[in-house]
């Protein structure tokens, strides 16, 4: 694998764990009998994961810094992150969970409260958490029984899995409500102004999809707008508009019986084609491909379940 963006799928297959469901969440032990733990140079992914080491240590390679993790160390990752393990102790051990990325955008945005997530990744250098030995043993407790709820036939899996991983995002955002709370209090006007930018599209994306109706709201160009984005987050306003249009229409593909003609229309897009361009681009599949092998998978597990 060399240095490109790297899906979850992919990942998991090369690393053949089997703790993976939907190729949208994976949450397994992460240690040295890890098949090819260390044969991946430094990559993007198109992944949010956790990592909260267990026993021993390990050193990371984070946007080409070195890092040594220890035991109550979590390390949050975002797709912007280049990341590597460069070495680990024999007694290395760790929690990993790791959601695609249109996924846990979703996820995001159902939440105001989330936002601080995105908002850590902007003031902290380092996306490193260090919790103490209870806050350390709740989160490991959440991620075991996320890793348990992928491997067992539950005819209600998706819903619990949605539970436990708010319940998660929720354990995880008290700590890092406290790690803000360490910075300095005044934050940037740049900062500020992603900040503003995100809260607004999480109102409006699914009607505005163009940044010059966000800039217009902020009263700044689009062009000034489009650079402070990616000063402060090293990503394009692109990459954060379609990925949550992206994700909502994943949604309503799955958990809905919405035509794709409802679906173009809710969403605004100008009709069913515009829709359908824009799904394939960003997944590689017409919806109603999408829509139909989500289903078969459905269906097979709930079949599964019967059996057993």
């Amino acid at each position: 694998m060399g240095k490109r963006i790297i899906r979850l799928s992919e990942l998991m297959e090369y690393h053949k764990v089997k703790e993976v469901y939907k190729d949208r969440i994976a949450c397994f032990r992460l240690d040295n009998q890890l098949v090819n733990i260390d044969t991946i140079p430094p990559a993007f992914a198109d992944i949010f994961s956790f990592l909260l080491v267990t026993s021993g240590t390990a050193t990371f390679s984070i946007n080409y810094h070195v890092h040594t993790l220890c035991p109550g160390d979590m390390l949050l990752l975002s797709p912007s992150i280049l990341v590597a393990i460069t070495h680990q102790s024999t007694d290395f051990a760790a929690m990993n969970l790791m959601c695609e990325r249109s996924f846990f955008e979703h996820m995001l945005s159902s939440f105001t409260a989330y936002q601080s997530y995105a908002l850590f990744f902007c003031r902290s250098s380092l996306p490193v958490l260090h919790l103490s030995a209870i806050q350390a043993d709740s989160i490991v407790t959440s991620m075991q029984q996320i890793s348990h709820t992928i491997t067992c036939p539950y005819v209600y899996r998706d819903s619990i899995l949605n539970h436990q991983l708010h319940t998660l995002l929720l354990q995880v955002l008290e700590r890092v409500e406290e790690c803000m709370a360490t910075l300095p209090p005044a934050v940037s006007r740049n900062e500020t102004l992603f900040h503003n930018f995100i809260l607004l599209l999480i109102n409006h994306y699914h009607e505005e999809h163009y940044l010059e109706f966000y800039a217009r709201q902020l009263c700044i160009s689009t062009t000034y707008l489009s650079r402070i984005i990616r000063k402060v987050t090293q990503k394009t306003a692109g990459y954060f508009i379609t990925g949550l249009l992206f994700a909502e229409a994943c949604r309503l593909l799955i958990y809905t019986d919405k035509t794709a003609q409802e679906i173009a229309n809710e969403l605004h897009f100008s009709d069913q084609s515009a829709f359908g361009k824009f799904f394939k681009t960003h997944s590689k599949v017409s919806p109603q491909q999408y829509r139909t092998a989500h289903q078969a998978q459905t269906d097979g597990n709930k079949l599964q379940a019967t059996n057993e």
